[in-house]
């Protein structure tokens, strides 16, 4: 299988959880093979075992929603090496937005 299609399919099931948790705004998945390579070696030297990829739906009250498109937005993220992240949005929104915020100081966002 290609990396186009393989990527297709975490495209599909990133959305496909979205549509299956309605209230929703976050998700965090294992990356699959090659995906966001170049942005994990630019966190740095790392296990690649601590990869992971938060997925943000972009709210409503964003300047960069898009009603017809709802973007969703893949942030690549290394976890501390024993530490098990638990997939609810109260524990993965208040990490993106350190890490929008971070990006903003550093003049990336």
């Amino acid at each position: 299988m290609s990396n186009k299609a393989i990527a297709l399919i975490f495209d599909n099931s990133d959305k496909n959880f979205f549509q299956d948790h309605p209230d929703r705004q976050a998700h965090i998945r294992l990356p699959y093979a090659g995906e966001a390579d170049g942005e994990f070696w630019s966190l740095g030297e790392h296990n690649r075992a601590r990869r992971r990829i938060l997925i943000w739906r972009v709210p409503y009250d964003n300047p960069h929603y898009d009603k017809l498109r709802q973007p969703l937005l893949k942030i690549p993220f290394l976890a501390f090496a024993d530490e098990t992240i638990e997939d609810t949005d109260e524990i993965l929104l208040p990490i993106i937005h350190t890490i929008m915020m971070e990006a903003k100081q550093a003049g990336r966002g």
